[in-house]
């Protein structure tokens, strides 16, 4: 065949001036992470859980600080006057929602005394019928003893730990039935020191005088001691603001705690505890798997061995043991939760060791000279980091939920924090009454596991090698 080809058309290139060259790509290169987050973006849901849980963990950071409150270490007893306040947002109130209302039942004397009395004004906002607003006992409701009306909370609850308590009339009726002489006012009524009576007086503090005691002093007869019974203001004693200008955006506590701030507080702690379990099982279960699973033979007999018998114990005696023996502090439930919570990466990283250890590029990397630990690391790894990252997206949430569950059972108390279980334990005792107890922290974790299990999603199928350069 080659004795037949035309000399004269062969042409010698060094003779010619044209110049063959590669053509240079068009399209600029994409490493594997860069794609990754491209495919990531394209999934909606899963970037808008992304930025929830940015917002999450700012507050996370920050909410315990938007608002300077610490009334319940400063002075409990004052904190616990303005337990159970429903939320007010500035701004909100205006439109109707989060502006400090509620529904209450009290008695036609009570509710009748509170809107004809001056410091009452303006609290009942409607409900009370006009007969009862002329006179308490109306023969229209003769046969009625509560009556439901809208109320200010904040400024009915500023009413009855200042002015009158809710039992006022009842104290009364059972002094007069039994023959009694119990104070109906209670601890509304307040004794003051002559120095601490003028410190209120000078701010405004004091409502009225109900009495002013004279006892003799042994050391100074010329000047006797002077005791004030008055009734105080408590928001602006404890608060030094009026009740119509405070504000708790999520309620307070049933000790007057601010609940905004609590949950944030408690939401820190159980996610400062979750990435320690996450990063002591991932560097414990992992690295363990990752041995395992490459290397095989009787080292990976021996370890599923050990994973079997730490699995059999269960995690509710773990836990309960632990407790019973050093108590509820935060590395208590750290330890129990890390002591079997291992095996799952454990099991994950051996798997997916397993599974390629043996594929075309490992045995390829193996022959140019590749050290086990390059493989390991360089090969191996990136191609187990979509479902690896993907359990551990979601393991945050569950440590969440199950800590926020055992703390609900009251399993886990801890005696110097506390906890959105806590909250929510706390909250499931009023929710009748004050709901909002209950539905905040309960809506925290719902977001919280909703946004989480989204964004996992989403990471599993950014990080999947197989779908490299896919639209």
């Amino acid at each position: 065949m080659m004795n037949n080809i035309d000399k004269n058309k062969l042409v010698l290139i060094r003779d010619s001036d044209e110049r063959i060259v590669d053509q240079p790509l068009e399209t600029k290169e994409i490493g594997y992470y860069k794609d990754s987050w491209n495919r990531f973006k394209k999934n909606k849901a899963s970037l808008a859980a992304f930025f929830i849980i940015c917002v999450i963990f700012f507050f996370i950071l920050v909410g315990p600080y938007m608002k300077k409150y610490d009334l319940v270490k400063t002075d409990p007893t004052a904190a616990a006057r303005i337990g159970y306040l429903t939320p007010r947002i500035p701004g909100l109130e205006n439109l109707g929602i989060f502006d400090g209302t509620k529904t209450i039942s009290r008695g036609k004397r009570f509710l009748h005394h509170m809107y004809h009395s001056e410091f009452g004004q303006g609290i009942i906002i409607s409900g009370l019928p006009e007969e009862i607003i002329e006179d308490p006992r109306h023969p229209d409701y003769a046969n009625v003893n509560q009556i439901t009306v809208k109320v200010d909370y904040y400024r009915y609850i500023n009413y009855i730990t200042s002015y009158m308590p809710e039992r006022y009339f009842g104290i009364l009726d059972e002094n007069e039935i039994n023959g009694t002489n119990n104070d109906p006012l209670g601890e509304v009524r307040q004794t003051l020191t002559k120095e601490r009576f003028e410190e209120y007086m000078a701010k405004n503090y004091i409502i009225d005088i109900l009495a002013i005691k004279q006892s003799p002093n042994p050391s100074n007869p010329a000047e006797p001691y002077y005791q004030y019974e008055v009734r105080i203001n408590q928001f602006l004693a404890s608060l030094d603001q009026a009740p119509e200008d405070t504000y708790f955006w999520f309620g307070t506590t049933s000790r007057g705690g601010d609940l905004f701030t609590e949950i944030w507080k408690g939401a820190r702690i159980s996610l400062l505890m979750a990435i320690s379990v996450l990063i002591i099982n991932t560097v414990v279960g992992l690295t363990l798997g990752a041995i395992a699973g490459y290397y095989g033979g009787v080292l990976d007999l021996l370890f599923d061995r050990l994973v079997e018998i730490i699995s059999s114990i269960p995690f509710l005696s773990v836990l309960t043991l632990l407790i019973l023996r050093y108590g509820s502090a935060l590395w208590v439930i750290v330890l129990a939760f890390t002591a079997t919570g291992w095996i799952g990466a454990y099991g994950t990283g051996r798997m997916q060791f397993y599974r390629f250890k043996n594929r075309e590029y490992v045995l390829a990397a193996r022959t140019l000279g590749a050290s086990d630990g390059r493989i390991m690391f360089k090969h191996i790894f990136p191609n187990t980091l979509g479902l690896i990252v993907t359990g551990y997206a979601l393991a945050i949430p569950a440590f969440v939920f199950t800590e926020a569950s055992y703390a609900f059972l009251g399993i886990i108390n801890y005696s110097n924090a506390i906890s959105v279980g806590m909250l929510i334990q706390q909250g499931q005792a009023v929710m009748q009454v004050h709901p909002h107890l209950l539905l905040y922290p309960a809506l925290y974790i719902a977001i919280l596991m909703i946004a989480f299990n989204l964004f996992g999603n989403g990471l599993r199928d950014a990080f999947n090698p197989s779908l490299r350069g896919v639209e």
